[in-house]
């Protein structure tokens, strides 16, 4: 076995020193395949499919989280790396009512909406309302907010807000 393992090394020596364009070249190994993906990779799940807490489902609007307090929305939006969208409203709020019929039901802006942010709107007279008013000073409505995972203010709108000013907020984050 070693002498034919030498006898072939010397022949290859040779062939290579006496410049012979007959001697074989030994062939590169092949490669393995590289495995690739024969199923289409599937859609994300929209924001709302992920959430461990309930939304509100309704296909022609912003989602709503499901919740009056805000620290589990904060804690979700940690786990998911989004952004909060925060709607301060109340029954007798005329401008709140409005954005809720005519501006949050543009297609373009709940698309905008559900796709980027998690949505969480609260009662400003209600005790944990009230609560999370004090927290941002919140004074008057409407008034909405964009908070960071950690509840940290990144924009804050006061007043009635129209669809292109709701967009324009939205496409900052």
């Amino acid at each position: 076995m070693r002498k034919l393992f030498f006898m072939h090394i010397g022949l290859a020596i040779l062939a290579a020193c006496s410049g012979s364009k007959s001697a074989p070249k030994p062939t590169p190994r092949p490669k393995p395949p590289v495995a690739q993906h024969t199923q289409p990779t599937p859609p994300v799940a929209p924001v709302s499919d992920r959430l461990s807490i309930p939304v509100k489902s309704d296909a022609t609007n912003i989602l709503w989280v499901d919740s009056d307090r805000l620290m589990p929305v904060l804690e979700e939006a940690q786990r998911l790396q989004k952004n909060v969208f925060v709607v301060f409203e109340a029954s007798w709020c005329a401008p709140c009512k409005v954005m809720e019929s005519e501006i949050f039901t543009q297609t373009p802006v709940y698309e905008l909406y559900n796709r980027k942010f998690i949505n969480f709107k609260t009662d400003f007279d209600s005790e944990t309302g009230k609560t999370i008013a004090q927290i941002y000073e919140v004074e008057k409505l409407p008034t909405v907010l964009i908070l960071n995972p950690q509840g940290v203010v990144l924009e804050r709108y006061l007043g009635m807000a129209t669809a292109t000013r709701m967009q324009d907020m939205a496409n900052k984050y």
